[in-house]
Order: structure tokens, then C-alpha cells, then sequence
């Protein structure tokens, strides 16, 4: 926090860099009119509130407080780098990141230990192929901000509960698969609307494909469909031709042939696009 600026200067500053209205923030924690007076000053909030505006923020008090030190600006950057590359599913670099920056060595806040089990972990299912790895990183970085009873859960607690049971479905756990493909989809039918994260999206893909092949094709199809819409409203192309093709296929299950048909047409339309930007 710099030196001139206030606590709430500082939530609104973070609030507006990650796109959020006072509405979409205050949700569920606290009168909009309450938030409002606390960015400006005119208010400090009680702990409880505190604590879920920073989980929602998904920052900690601490990192609020020193939110302009040098070197926790150097690891947000790095931070960026990784997220940007696990957007485009480029697995080796971000391990190069994550190996050659030593940054592990270099974090101690429990959201940057978080974040970073979920980038390794990710690159252990999807680079190295290691299931039992990934497991362990993703279950690491979930418990360093996430108890069962918690309240406000924030969408990387999400990410990383939909990549569990993603995993889980790999090795045929198909109790443990559900559990955490389940929890996931329903945690983030409860997050504020118009909430900005395309990458949620994901979680959409992660659940529907599950049912899909544990033979549930009328949820899967609905499952997919929201996630369709999901991308759509926030203008995304991530997961979206995953989720058009899975569609086409869940409908071909269905002897749905002209409803497959329309779904993988709107699959090759979105590779044709993203290839164009």
C-alpha cells in the first residue's frame, strides 16, 4: 500500500484492476452503501467483513498491506506470465517459470503458495502426465486457503477443486471425480454475477465431460450448454470448441443428428476464428 493511500483506497484500486463493480463485490458480504463508505474512508470494516472482501479480492490483509513491495510486485509479474501461458495451455513454459525463477523459495503468502500448487499441479496432469503428483500439488495448494466451512470461496479454490475431479475421472475414482466436479459446479453457480473470470468456463467442460461418460447425457448437455453461455457472456473463446464438440457429441448419444451437426459446425467456426486473432 503506498504511503498517501488509505485501506479503502486500496480495495478500490484492486477492486477496479480486477473489473469488479461495488456490486459484485459487496455481494452476499455487506450493503453496497457500506462498501462505498469504506473506500472512501468513511468507514472501517469489522473483521468478518474484512476478511471476505480480501478472500473475495483473493488477496490476503497482509498482502494488501505491503501490496507495493518490490519483490511481491516482481512475483505478481510472474504470477501474470503463468496464468497467460496456463490460458494458452503452453505446459512447458510455464514449468520453465515455475523451475527456473526459483520461485517457491521465494513466496510467503498463503495465496502465492496456493496459486503456485495449482500451476505445478497443472503442469503435472497436463505435461508430465502424472496423476498422483497432480493430486498431491492441487490438494496442497487448496488447503492454504480452503476449509470445507468456509463462506466466501474464491474462483482459484474453484479452478483447483474442478481440476481435482478432473483428475480423479483420469483414474476412474469416480466417487472422489464427482465429489470435487460437483462442489465445483455448484460453488460457482453461487458467485456473483457477471463476475469477470472467463476461465471458469473450464469447470463447465471439466463436469459436463464427466457426465458424459458416466452416461448422465441430459445433465451433461445442460451442464455444457451453461458453460457455452458462461464464455459468451464475457466475450471468451476458452473451452468454448471444447464445449461446442462436446456438445455435438453428447447430442449424437441423444439421436439428436441435426442438433450434433449444428454444434460441431459452431466448433470448426471458433478453431477458424481463433486462428484469425
Amino acid at each position: 500500500m503506498n504511503e498517501q493511500e488509505t485501506f479503502g483506497e486500496t480495495i478500490k484500486r484492486i477492486r477496479k484492476k480486477q473489473k469488479m463493480t461495488q456490486k459484485m463485490l459487496a455481494q452476499g458480504i455487506c450493503a453496497q452503501s457500506v462498501l462505498s463508505r469504506i473506500e472512501n474512508g468513511m468507514e472501517i470494516p469489522n473483521v468478518m467483513v474484512l476478511q471476505a472482501i480480501c478472500q473475495r479480492l483473493n488477496v490476503s490483509l497482509d498482502q494488501i498491506l505491503h501490496l507495493e513491495s518490490e519483490d511481491i510486485q516482481r512475483i505478481r509479474e510472474l504470477f501474470s506470465q503463468v496464468h497467460s501461458l496456463l490460458i494458452h495451455r503452453d505446459y512447458p513454459k510455464m514449468a520453465v517459470i515455475l523451475e527456473e525463477t526459483e520461485l517457491l523459495d521465494r513466496l510467503y503468502l498463503d495465496t502465492d503458495f496456493q496459486l503456485y500448487y495449482y500451476y505445478l499441479g497443472s503442469c503435472e496432469f497436463f505435461l508430465y502426465q502424472s496423476n498422483e503428483a497432480a493430486i498431491q500439488s492441487l490438494k496442497k495448494g487448496l488447503s492454504y486457503t480452503y476449509t470445507k466451512d468456509k463462506i466466501n470461496v474464491v474462483p482459484v479454490e474453484i479452478q483447483i477443486m474442478s481440476c481435482l475431479g478432473r483428475v480423479y475421472g483420469d483414474i476412474n475414482y469416480t466417487k472422489e471425480a464427482y465429489d470435487y466436479l460437483e462442489n465445483s459446479y455448484r460453488l460457482t453457480q453461487s458467485l456473483p454475477e457477471n463476475l469477470p473470470q472467463f476461465e471458469l468456463t473450464k469447470i463447465f467442460y471439466n463436469y459436463s465431460s464427466f457426465l458424459f461418460q458416466m452416461g448422465d447425457y441430459k445433465k451433461a448437455l445442460e451442464v455444457a450448454k451453461q458453460g457455452i453461455h458462461w464464455a459468451q457472456q464475457r466475450a471468451s473463446h476458452y473451452y468454448l470448441e471444447e464445449l461446442f464438440l462436446l456438445c455435438s457429441q453428447i447430442c449424437q448419444s441423444l439421436n439428436s443428428e441435426e442438433e450434433a451437426a449444428k454444434y460441431k459446425d459452431r466448433s470448426e467456426m471458433v478453431i477458424k476464428i481463433r486462428k484469425m486473432v
